[in-house]
Order: C-alpha cells, then structure tokens, then sequence
C-alpha cells in the first residue's frame, strides 16, 4: 500500500537548513489504522503531508500502490490526490457557504461525476456519520463535532485507497474526539479503510493497529497494539 524509503525533507529558514525528515523509510498496508505519534516538533505533520502529497520531498521515495508519487509532477500529484487519497483536517476546511451535502460532494463533481451521482454518494456518507438528517445545514449550524464528521464524510466520499487525518480531534472536547476516533475505527473495520492519521493525545493509542513513533525527523520506535483493543479517554469506562 505505501513504501518509504529514506524519506527526508529540508526547509530553508533565510540561510540555515532545518531537517525536519531525516530518513524515514517504513511501510502501511492496506486496510490498516495506523497512529503517527510524537514530541511537538518532531516531524509527524511534515510525515503525513510528504505521505498524503501536501507537500514535496526533499530526498528519497514514496510508493502508494506501486505508483512512485514523489516523481509525479504537480498536475499528475493533484490528480493522484482527488482519485486515490481523503483528507481531514483539525479545522475542518468546509465551505461554510455550501450545505452540508455540498461541502461533501465537492470531491466527487471535481473528479467529473453527474451531479445526482455526486449528491447520492455525498448523501450515503452523511447517512454512514450519522449527519443524514443534516443534509440541507450550512456550516455555521453545527457543533464542531458535526463539522469534523462533515469533513470524514468528504473524505471518504469517493472510496479513497488512503485517508489522512492531520489532529483531526485538536479542536475538540474529549466526547467529541472519542465520537470521530470511533467514527473512524469503524470505518476502518466495516470497509477496510487505510487511515493514516497524526495524533499527540497518548489515550488516543488504543483506537491504532499500530503507532509510528517520530522524533527529531526519525522513527523512535514502532509498536504493534493490540488488535480490536477498545479505547477512550483516562477515566472513562470503555477505555
């Protein structure tokens, strides 16, 4: 599903070099929930956007399904990203003036479908996160629990082989997160889903098959959790 090889990426600040990758090589298969965790700095968002295309590598390879993504030039990464990938994002990143079912069915009508094909699809992801009686809302109508549920709805809308998720519970409460972290795992499981999502919460580890552990632009450490481990917030009983 996705292959790293020795992946780095370099910034310029004015005259000085700054690492934030320094050789990262690791694999996700298909079908997997995969936490990307580590100290604030470390390099976990600059990952997840090298793996989701947000960004250009300064230094070694990504493969997503065979496909080497980071010799794509910016036309073929944009179309690889509508047909293959999904993306949340701790602000949401909805148009608030479009309805709800429109703000899902954006990703759809830019890869060309009829529009009643694009509603239809946008419509059953709605209904899959509990949002079906929400179809005709604006943004500004829904707590921001809804408008992250919004957000995984668009992203899964077109069946993506990967969906990324960069903090997607950073703006919200503990019941909040604990409603998308389960939103997500069972995406993961009913559909087979690849998620690949950044975290810095460490009660978030349980909802993950597996956690990448990422500091100073390195792999600390990879660990294996234990699968169908149910997870949840300290002090919560179903944690």
């Amino acid at each position: 599903m996705i292959e790293v090889a020795d992946l780095k990426k370099i910034y310029l600040l004015g005259n000085v070099e700054v690492a934030a990758l320094r050789g990262v090589s690791l694999s996700i298969q298909k079908g997997e929930f995969v936490g990307i965790m580590g100290p604030s700095g470390s390099g976990k968002s600059t990952l997840l956007h090298q793996l989701g295309l947000l960004d250009t590598p300064s230094g070694g390879h990504i493969l997503i399904d065979s496909t080497d993504v980071s010799q794509l030039d910016d036309d073929a990464r944009t179309w690889f990203r509508l047909m293959h990938l999904g993306y949340v994002f701790q602000d949401y990143a909805l148009v608030s003036e479009l309805t709800v079912m429109e703000n899902v069915a954006i990703p759809a009508i830019m890869q060309g479908k009829p529009l009643a094909e694009c509603y239809a699809a946008a419509t059953r992801m709605l209904e899959k996160v509990g949002l079906g009686k929400r179809l005709d809302h604006l943004v500004f109508e829904l707590s921001g629990g809804e408008q992250q549920r919004v957000s995984i709805a668009r992203a899964l809308v077109n069946t993506p082989s990967i969906v990324f998720a960069d903090e997607p519970c950073a703006n919200l409460d503990t019941e909040n997160s604990r409603t998308v972290l389960e939103l997500f795992r069972d995406v993961n499981r009913e559909l087979k889903q690849t998620i690949v999502m950044v975290s810095h919460e460490p009660w978030h580890q349980s909802y993950f098959d597996r956690i990448i552990f990422i500091r100073d632009g390195v792999m600390d450490e990879e660990r294996i959790e234990s699968e169908g481990k149910p997870g949840g917030p300290p002090g919560n009983e179903t944690g």
